[in-house]
């Protein structure tokens, strides 16, 4: 089967999906700068959960390359984005309240840094 998005050897939908995870990356980046400069406790929790989240979404997408895959479902464009879609729900909602903890240590360590006052909280 021909793969309509696809060029040569480089798959369009993997730079895409490469390029989306870039530019959550720099959101996370700029979020938190934002909010060491505007002294918000509560958008700190907020990006350390979505930090999180991003993480766990990191951990399923490498669980799910372990998988063989079935003749049950194609692998097919829009298996892999429904598969992407569904982890990505996963993590958000394996983040919120405590999730594994990591958002909860980050966010205890970089408020430290917002009790004292310190304006270089990332380099």
């Amino acid at each position: 089967m021909v793969n309509p998005i696809g060029f040569g050897n480089i798959n369009i939908t993997d730079l895409a999906i490469n390029k989306v995870e870039e530019g959550e990356n720099k959101k996370f980046e700029s979020i938190l700068q934002e909010v060491t400069s505007s002294k918000q406790e509560k958008e700190l929790k907020v990006a350390c959960q979505n930090f999180e989240a991003l993480f766990l979404n990191m951990i399923f997408k490498s669980m799910r390359n372990t998988i063989q895959k079935s003749e049950f479902m194609a692998d097919s464009f829009a298996t892999n984005m429904y598969e992407d879609m569904l982890y990505e729900k996963f993590s958000e909602e394996a983040a919120k309240d405590r999730g594994i903890g990591l958002g909860d240590m980050l966010y205890k360590q970089l408020s430290k840094n917002l009790e004292r006052g310190d304006e270089n909280i990332v380099e």
